[in-house]
């Protein structure tokens, strides 16, 4: 499969950009490089157009980045087109990625360590989920939100570190944490969020958090 350039790395904010068509499998299309983000890490798919192309999902099969369309596209091999992200979706994306670490931070320090078994930041559900194999008491859980919201408000710099393997980290405040998604660039953009316990089943306990 061939290489797509991943644009968001260096820039999430960039929301337009022109690109070559590298390859084309149905509905299926392959840039030379793309600022759409692909569905992994628990952060979904970015969706948008492709020309007049709409943008269904993205994912990644090894180097390549799949943008996955409504329908067959108007555009060809080798043609150089233009993309535009749903980006009111996507910065929303990021406030709760970036939300969602925080929130676990002072989960951990509020409940001690909790195995984290499961995660989705998806603005389909408008909101970010993550599991957890132990009991979430709801009294903690609220001074976990109360904690949250200070540190978002008080507009801490969000910071990507590229480590000597290329592996990409986060680092915000007290936290630094190996994640490959897209963030805002400080706490401020945020604003307050909301907590909510729920219980799937299966011994787990889920916090789904949303944007107030």
């Amino acid at each position: 499969m061939a290489t797509t350039e991943k644009l968001y790395n260096a820039e999430p904010y960039l929301n337009k950009f022109e690109a070559k068509v590298i390859e084309i499998d149905g509905n299926n299309v392959v840039l030379d490089q793309t600022t759409f983000y692909p569905e992994g890490g628990g952060q979904a798919g970015d969706t948008g157009f492709i020309e007049t192309n709409r943008v269904l999902d993205t994912r990644t099969t090894d180097s390549s980045i799949i943008h996955i369309l409504e329908e067959t596209p108007s555009f060809q091999m080798g043609d150089t087109i233009h993309g535009v992200l749903d980006w009111d979706r996507r910065y929303k994306i990021m406030k709760l990625h970036t939300a969602s670490h925080m929130m676990e931070y002072f989960l951990w320090k509020h409940f001690g360590y909790a195995e984290r078994t499961g995660s989705n930041v998806d603005d389909r559900k408008d909101r970010a989920d993550y599991a957890y194999d132990e009991r979430l008491d709801p009294e903690n859980l609220k001074k976990v939100e109360d904690d949250t919201n200070l540190f978002l408000m008080e507009g801490n710099d969000v910071v990507i570190i590229v480590d000597e393997n290329g592996l990409r980290n986060w680092k915000c405040g007290p936290v630094e944490m190996h994640c490959s998604g897209t963030h805002v660039k400080n706490t401020i953009e945020v604003g307050k969020i909301k907590l909510k316990r729920k219980n799937p089943g299966r011994g787990e306990e889920r916090v789904e958090t949303s944007l107030a």
